[in-house]
């Protein structure tokens, strides 16, 4: 599978386009970033472009959307079941969903706690995990939001996300580490967001980087 990034959107938000090098079918992970970019690499690759992905439904990661619709009207758009977001050309998916993208096959993994229509996109054949705002490099997603929750997002890092191979690539939703993504394993060795020994242990490091966050 290819991935190709774009950068832009509201904060440094990444957007991804990925695709079946066998195939040319491709999707697109978030629209949060000016399509202009994005549909100039599709004609380029020549790219058939069936569908997106959406890793939940905070306002800059839905902000291009429309722009996408307006010139793919049949676009296949997947966003986690539980979800408030609607419309016509949604299929919710669910916990563990199996997405086909030419030869290549996306699993749909729900990680409630940031947001709780949380979801990351999982290529096992390639070590791949799209992680939204769930995790970044460096540390997690924050959980001030109305909607969000910390023992969801404990939960969602602890017990799935870190139980991924430690080889396993993120690609986060926004640019805000020394590097644009990162292996588990990396993220393990250079944050204690990620090895905390309980969830009390782990509530202690969010709350201190809100605390030294609102100093700087």
């Amino acid at each position: 599978m290819i991935v190709k990034s774009f950068e832009g959107g509201y904060d440094k938000n990444f957007s991804y386009l990925i695709w079946c090098n066998k195939t040319n079918i491709a999707s697109l992970i978030d629209p949060s970033v000016d399509i202009a970019a994005i549909i100039d690499a599709i004609k380029k690759y020549k790219l058939e472009f069936k569908s997106i992905f959406i890793t939940h439904s905070h306002h800059d990661h839905l902000s291009y959307l429309k722009d996408f619709i307006d010139i793919y009207p049949k676009i296949n758009i997947y966003i986690n079941y539980k979800t408030e977001f609607q419309h016509s050309l949604v299929s919710y998916v669910k916990n563990n969903q199996k997405i086909t993208i030419g030869n290549e096959q996306i699993t749909c993994i729900s990680t409630p706690g940031h947001f709780y229509d949380s979801m990351c996109f999982w290529n096992e054949k390639h070590n791949i995990l799209f992680t939204g705002d769930t995790v970044f490099v460096g540390r997690t997603g924050r959980v001030v939001s109305h909607k969000s929750n910390i023992e969801d997002l404990y939960h969602s890092v602890y017990d799935i996300i870190l139980k991924l191979p430690l080889e396993t690539i993120i690609y986060p939703g926004h640019n805000y580490g020394n590097k644009d993504k990162i292996s588990i394993k990396e993220n393990k060795q250079i944050s204690n967001f990620f090895n905390a020994q309980n969830f009390k242990d782990f509530e202690k490091t969010m709350k201190n980087f809100e605390k030294n966050r609102k100093k700087s």
